[in-house]
């Protein structure tokens, strides 16, 4: 019985320590990037289509974090398409829009290799400035401006919506996980055999 237990009890401390790295690796990998990271790698701005709307869009991704900043287009087309690809977490929402000459949809996702944290930002006024117009947004900053919003909220208050992307949250751990289950089974083989080595 006593057997049995410990080999229980070794069974899930390889479980469950790999799968503690795993978490801490993946939280470590979503939350580290906007406070070390301080430039872009340059967005680059194409259009989208979802049903009769169009949208400007502009698209930056660093280590660990990934940028889309949506603007609504002012004229519809006569029949809806979809067209242009984007992640789940940076589509737009469905209409109804807000009338008037602006309406932005940004969103800031954490994480890798997959986001675990989207963070979306909603302009429809000119009251505010973050974040710019995507037809604009060519430029390098706005992925950290973002970054710096989330932590510090200097720009725009923070972001209005946060969502846990809990697929990214499974990804990542499962993957940090096997990488510390894999490491720490080499350490233990090259520790017995270091052991068998040295013994008479």
């Amino acid at each position: 019985m006593r057997r049995m237990t410990a080999s229980v009890r070794r069974i899930a401390a390889s479980i469950a320590i790999p799968a503690a790295i795993g978490l801490l690796a993946t939280l470590a990998c979503a939350f580290l990037p906007p406070l070390f990271i301080e430039r872009g790698n340059g967005a680059r701005i194409t259009t989208i289509h979802r049903g009769v709307h169009g949208w400007w869009n502009s698209r930056d991704a660093v280590f660990g974090m990934w940028w889309s900043n949506l603007q609504l287009m002012d004229e519809t087309l006569s029949s809806p398409i979809v067209d242009g690809e984007l992640p789940a977490w940076a589509e737009p929402p469905p209409p109804p829009y807000p009338e008037g000459p602006i309406y932005r949809v940004a969103t800031l996702a954490l994480g890798f290799p997959q986001p675990i944290l989207s963070l979306r930002w909603t302009v429809s006024t000119t009251k505010q400035n973050f974040p710019m117009p995507a037809a604009l947004d060519d430029q390098d900053t706005s992925i950290v401006y973002a970054a710096e919003d989330f932590l510090q909220r200097n720009r725009a208050g923070g972001p209005g919506e946060r969502r846990i992307l809990w697929g990214g949250v499974l990804v990542d751990t499962a993957c940090f996980a096997a990488c510390a289950w894999a490491m720490i089974a080499l350490a233990r083989r090259v520790t017995r055999r270091a052991a068998s080595a040295a013994a008479p």
